[in-house]
């Protein structure tokens, strides 16, 4: 039986990787922080403890070998060079990375722009061989470059780097979907959707990006792709499908581009231009085809965040969606907006 090691396994995505690589026949092994319970439906893995802040801490816990590691978790260029420092005790590598990490024509980036004017302006779909930012510390997507350069730089082992997009699913304390789930919770009469509803920002769910790393670890591929849901849905899109889902309807009040730059009125899909990833290469390549589409899979992801914020503050329940969702449900400000952006209209 094939061997994997999936290093940050117990986590959201990591979870869902595990869990899919042993259901298509792999010995997995999960690496994390500490010893932790997962939940039932997840399955029940062997456990090693690794502090990636002690140099020899991941080659300690690999030193049995692997066929395959795959790392969910690779923030620094430190960690980079520990996977490739690894030698003979993996046959290869999946890595997490971004598709943050690309850039337009200008050097404009996601992690950078402010509004529409710096927004990064990308080709629809956007190849794996677009420019990318450049390599550095200085933010989340900067690291990343670094992290692909020393990884895909090397050919002492085959790496597959995965470049995901808006990734959801169960168990995602991130939940971008909270912005509209609450809402439909709240019984909102109506919700706004800042650019007429019409922005894409292209989604991932985590059973597609653990099918592709299930086809990258058996087939030892080296070099970087994308992964993103098949026809990626439209705001507008996003919205119907999480309230038809919880069974409630709203007016949808469209706000053309004008009106709706301010960030109170963005959403988290709220790109001013198109960010949606080609996926011709992992299909070619690798063979890849997604196993859900949004429609499908966005259910099973808003029963999950109702079901785990009932009874308890969804700012304890979903800390990361806290985070940066925390004060988008000012509804007094969006009941004045609405009467006046009427009144306006009406005018």
């Amino acid at each position: 039986m094939r061997k994997a090691f999936v290093l940050g396994g117990t986590g959201f995505v990591g979870r869902h990787v595990a869990r899919h690589l042993a259901e298509g026949g792999w010995d997995v092994t999960i690496g994390s922080r500490g010893q932790t319970e997962l939940p039932v439906e997840v399955g029940t893995f062997k456990q090693i403890v690794v502090d990636r802040s002690q140099p020899d801490s991941l080659r300690s816990a690999t030193s049995n070998g692997f066929d395959v590691l795959v790392d969910v978790i690779p923030y620094e260029i430190e960690d980079a060079h520990q996977l490739v420092g690894l030698g003979d005790a993996v046959g290869s590598v999946v890595a997490f990375s971004t598709t943050s990490v690309y850039a337009d024509d200008e050097g404009r980036t996601l992690d950078e722009a402010t509004g529409p004017d710096d927004f990064p302006r990308l080709p629809v779909p956007i190849l794996e061989t677009q420019r990318r930012a450049r390599p550095g510390d200085q933010t989340y997507s900067t690291k990343k470059v670094a992290i692909e350069d020393v990884l895909l730089g090397q050919s002492d082992v085959a790496v597959c780097v995965i470049r995901p997009c808006a990734i959801y699913g169960s168990g995602d304390t991130q939940c971008r979907e909270w912005f509209f789930i609450k809402r439909a919770l709240d019984r909102r009469p109506f919700v706004l959707l800042a650019d007429e509803g019409e922005t894409v920002f292209h989604t991932t769910s985590v059973h597609n990006l653990a099918e592709m790393i299930r086809l990258a670890a058996e087939q030892e591929v080296h070099g970087a792709f994308n992964c993103g849901d098949p026809d990626p849905p439209n705001v507008r899109t996003i919205a119907r499908s999480i309230a038809n889902a919880m069974g409630h309807q709203w007016e949808e009040i469209l706000l053309p581009r004008e009106v709706s730059t301010s960030r109170e009125l963005r959403n988290p899909w709220g790109g001013f231009h198109p960010w949606i990833v080609s996926m011709d290469k992992a299909h070619d390549e690798l063979e890849y085809e997604p196993v859900t589409t949004y429609d499908d899979a966005i259910a099973a992801t808003v029963e999950w965040a109702v079901a785990a914020t009932r009874g308890r503050d969804w700012m304890d329940a979903l800390p990361k969606a806290a985070d940066y969702l925390g004060a988008k449900f000012d509804y007094a400000f969006e009941d004045r907006f609405v009467e006046e952006f009427r009144g306006s209209s009406s005018g």
